[in-house]
């Protein structure tokens, strides 16, 4: 009898997205400062000598993760910014598979080849999301007269249907192998219609597939929202301001602060570029952690069952 495979990557990237989940929920009520104060130009007495502080502040009993050049302190604004992050690619990821499956189910399914959407997988597959992203949000994102929600929501859209096209390949390859298998084309003698195959027939065999293409699309959006940050366009909107130019998230989700404070990487003050960019590693490895666990996962179960 051969023992089952402990699978940690399933375990820990489940536990690790769990708690991202969580700290989107309570990060904003856990949050040690307001979001609104500032740390200001202050002296202390340290050894009988008076030092005198101003942001940024390093790491401190105070401020934990410190205070930013602005003097907000920064676990206070990652804590604000987790819904936005967490949230915000979840719901891409969720509405890439939706309309992705859909699409690929009904292209799938048909008699002949869709020969024009072939084309457009083709095409699509050499364009870097990124691109069209950038160009289509840059002009209301930036010191926009737009609420945030209205930002937020112009780019669930845009990143969802633009991302359509990649789910949408790989359900159809997977439906057209399906749909020549005995059991559909005995389905389809019997009178079944295109929706009765799609979904009574079709949809429960590649229920796995599209579990494991929710978490890998995950990743895709956490790193299209990387590459945003880094050039200044934060979701939510990017606050810009002039002499010297300065770029702020007004969101505060974590790519927007990697953002915002990617200058100070070379300089003493480089901890405040590199706590929100572990935070954004920590959050893309946990669902990168995930998606394995599950790839590996539904692997295995396949490996056991001798027949369908």
């Amino acid at each position: 009898m051969q023992l089952r495979r402990t699978n940690w990557s399933l375990r820990i990237g489940a536990i690790l997205v769990a708690f991202l989940v969580v700290l989107g929920f309570i990060g904003p009520y856990i949050a040690p400062y307001e979001l609104n104060f500032q740390e200001v130009f202050r002296s202390e007495t340290v050894n009988g000598k008076s030092v005198y502080l101003s942001p940024p502040i390093p790491p401190s009993a105070e401020h934990w993760l410190g205070t930013d050049n602005w003097g907000y302190d920064l676990l206070t604004l990652l804590l604000h910014g987790a819904p936005y992050t967490i949230f915000v690619t979840l719901a891409v990821a969720l509405l890439r598979v939706l309309l992705g499956t859909l699409v690929g189910l009904y292209i799938g399914i048909q008699d002949k080849p869709q020969r024009w959407w072939l084309s457009v997988e083709n095409a699509w597959s050499y364009i870097p999301l990124f691109i069209p992203v950038y160009f289509f949000l840059r002009g209301v994102s930036i010191n926009s007269e737009l609420s945030v929600s209205t930002l937020v929501a112009l780019f669930i859209g845009a990143a969802s249907v633009l991302g359509v096209p990649s789910v949408a390949s790989s359900i159809r390859q997977k439906t057209e192998q399906i749909k020549e298998t005995q059991f559909v084309l005995a389905a389809v003698s019997m009178g079944a219609g295109r929706g009765q195959i799609m979904f009574r027939h079709v949809l429960p065999h590649i229920k796995e597939q599209v579990v494991v293409i929710m978490a890998t699309e995950t990743v895709a959006v956490m790193t299209l929202m990387g590459l945003m940050g880094m050039f200044n366009l934060f979701i939510g909107g990017t606050k810009m301001s002039y002499d010297p130019v300065l770029y702020q998230s007004i969101t505060h989700e974590w790519a927007g602060l990697l953002g915002s404070y990617r200058t100070f990487v070379y300089s003493k003050n480089a901890w405040l570029f590199l706590i929100p960019l572990i935070c954004f590693v920590f959050a893309v490895g946990s669902f990168s952690l995930l998606a394995k666990g599950l790839r590996d996962h539904f692997q295995e179960t396949y490996k056991r069952t001798s027949y369908i």
